[in-house]
Order: C-alpha cells, then sequence, then structure tokens
C-alpha cells in the first residue's frame, strides 16, 4: 500500500466517522420532525465510503427531493438537493468541515422552504429568528 493510498484511505475512514457522528442523527431527527409535519420523509445509508440521504415527499407515492452527502472520487464532500417542485439540483462541494450543524441545518431548512413551503420547528429552535 502506498502512502497515498493510506491518506485516501483514512481521509474515507475519517468522512465515514463524522459523518455518521454528526448527520445521520441530525438527519433522524429531521425526518421525525417532517414525519410530524405530515410529510414522508425516510433516511438511509448505502455504500463505502457511506452516503447519507434524507428523501421527502407530501405522501409515499409523490417523488421525493432529497439532501444527499457523498464523499467525491477527488475526496470532497459533496452536499447535494434536489428539489422536485422546481426540477432543480444543487451542488456544495467542500470539505470534511463542512459536515457541521451550520451547514447542515442551512441545507435542510433550504430543501423544506423551497420544495414544501415549509419551516420546521426543529430547525426554529436551532436557529432562533435573525440567526439566518
Amino acid at each position: 500500500m502506498t502512502s497515498m493510498t493510506a491518506v485516501t484511505d483514512q481521509h474515507r475512514q475519517q468522512y465515514s466517522e463524522v459523518l455518521l457522528a454528526r448527520a445521520a442523527p441530525l438527519f433522524e431527527r429531521t425526518a421525525l420532525a417532517a414525519g410530524e409535519a405530515g410529510l414522508h420523509a425516510r433516511v438511509h445509508v448505502q455504500g463505502t465510503p457511506p452516503e447519507l440521504c434524507l428523501q421527502v415527499s407530501r405522501d409515499a407515492d409523490s417523488r421525493s427531493s432529497h439532501y444527499l452527502i457523498r464523499l467525491d472520487s477527488d475526496g470532497r464532500v459533496l452536499h447535494q438537493l434536489l428539489l422536485v417542485p422546481e426540477g432543480s439540483c444543487r451542488r456544495l462541494s467542500a470539505g470534511l468541515e463542512s459536515i457541521n450543524s451550520m451547514v447542515l441545518d442551512t441545507q435542510l431548512d433550504d430543501l423544506f422552504r423551497e420544495a414544501f413551503q415549509l419551516s420546521l420547528p426543529e430547525l426554529r429552535e436551532r436557529h432562533p429568528e435573525g440567526f439566518w
């Protein structure tokens, strides 16, 4: 194994740990809050390194908007929002440090506000009026 591979493996491991420790619990709490607001929300993790996805729709049979986080081939963290109502897909490529509460909450707020015209109490509680 070369040192470049070792760094890549270490980076992937660090990404996996940060993603599962910081983003996954937040996605789960947000999915519960979305359910309480009458939406259909599901969180899933797949692959190695893992991809984390929050899929949200008005009901179980309609197309889902989503917030996906994955590691791209260059080792950058990709935050992707697919907003079904407007048919847009936004991508933010950033470093590992982007898996933090401010970036995650901003992306989640955009997802719910733009795709469902909804501001979740869960997000409002963490960021009082004027914080954004």
